[in-house]
């Protein structure tokens, strides 16, 4: 047992902003950090012991602040409600339900790039990033793609609620999101009546005709649905948008993609590493519990730093450096223990697409000079606001 004082950190004071790496690094400086309202582990061992404990770290417990009035499946439930949820959900999200998807998706992802090769300058996270992950969302739910612009309305409202920390506000602002957040629960709710009992070939479609005893109920599907806006549209858009920065930034890797595209899937994998775009993943201690020799009381909230334990130098040789040649990377930025994110599958082929298309029509592109990418923060998510990139040679190789 140690006596050493726990440091302290006010994670709003980070440099995140413009610095993400430099904040990073001054957070992997000790294993257990005090934070504003708990603490943060950042070791890669410490977030394993955490993340892979659900019984003593409860995510149900740490979701439970959010007070969503649909149960938020299946995150914010611990195991045995969670597991019923992750047997009845994960063939839905396998590689052998998402390859299929591959062809039309690449060729959304196509019509999206094409007029960019032609005019010369974007904004990534605008005209691309924010866009196809929702694309991908309606085409799995089988909705129409021009619903795109009233997902992403409805997706920016209601995650613009919280900050970081989880506090609510109470402001006009506030209140236009939560009048937003009503739409999409409305929207939500309809469109699940009308799919119960319709066969179709969407996810949404299938999960609605699972017959008793795993069949969702109307309230479940909701929150499946919910989450699925939530959690896995703006993960996406702020990977991407965090992947496009380093490459425009470092010309050296990206010509190696350019040059051996079949490095992508590696080099999607150092990306993800690097910048994790959900790092704080929270839990809540439910019993008396002993973390780097620091006793902490039963209902104390323990937020892994997935960002900083991704960079642990005891498994990551060099780990600020972007190397597409790691023997093996072990990086955790999908989660890891029964949490692990759901969608990983579809996310990782939605991202290998983009880059694969993108760099075989813009190989060579850079930061806009006068423009600075920026982190949103404080934030729970962290993502880019623009990223503005002007292609070079007119795009085409």
């Amino acid at each position: 047992m140690t006596t050493d004082a726990i440091p302290k950190v006010c994670t709003d004071d980070l440099p995140m902003p413009e610095a993400r790496d430099d904040a990073w690094h001054q957070m992997d400086k000790h294993a257990l950090v005090e934070v504003e309202g708990g603490y943060a582990v950042t070791r890669r061992d410490l977030v394993e012991l955490v993340l892979k404990n659900p019984s003593v770290f409860s995510s149900k417990r740490a979701f439970d602040v959010l007070a969503s009035p649909v149960p938020l499946v299946p995150i914010a439930f611990d195991p045995p409600e969670q597991t019923r949820y992750r047997r009845i959900l994960q063939p839905f999200f396998s590689p052998r339900v998402i390859k299929p998807l591959e062809p039309d998706l690449r060729k959304q992802v196509v019509d999206i790039i094409e007029p960019i090769a032609q005019r010369g300058e974007c904004d990534f996270i605008a005209e691309v990033a924010a866009v196809f992950p929702i694309q991908v969302f309606l085409t799995l739910f089988g909705l129409p793609l021009d619903m795109r612009d009233q997902f992403i309305e409805w997706k920016n409202a209601v995650l613009n609620l919280s900050a970081a920390a989880g506090q609510t506000s109470v402001d006009e602002a506030a209140q236009a999101g939560m009048q937003k957040a009503l739409e999409l629960f409305t929207y939500l709710s309809e469109l699940i009546k009308t799919r119960r009992g319709t066969p179709g070939d969407d996810v949404l479609s299938q999960v609605l005709s699972i017959e008793p005893p795993d069949a969702l109920s109307d309230e479940e599907a909701i929150g499946l649905c919910f989450l699925f806006v939530l959690a896995g549209l703006d993960t996406v858009m702020d990977a991407l948008g965090f992947g496009m920065q380093r490459l425009a930034e470092n010309p050296e890797r990206r010509r190696e993609l350019v040059d051996d595209p079949s490095l992508i899937p590696a080099a999607m994998e150092e990306l993800l590493r690097l910048d994790p775009p959900a790092p704080f993943v929270p839990r809540v201690s439910t019993e008396e519990v002993t973390i780097n020799g620091h006793t902490l009381s039963e209902g104390t909230r323990i937020t892994t730093y997935l960002a900083v334990a991704n960079r642990d130098e005891e498994v990551f040789p060099n780990p600020y450096e972007i190397d597409f040649h790691r023997p093996e990377n072990r990086h955790i930025s999908f989660g890891m223990g029964v949490h692990r994110c759901l969608g990983s599958h579809l996310a990782r082929m939605e991202m290998q697409v983009l880059y694969e298309e993108w760099h075989k029509r813009i190989p060579n592109y850079h930061i806009t000079p006068g423009t600075t990418p920026r982190v949103h923060w404080p934030r729970g998510t962290l993502g880019l606001d623009s990223l503005h990139l002007t292609i070079e040679g007119g795009g085409r190789a």
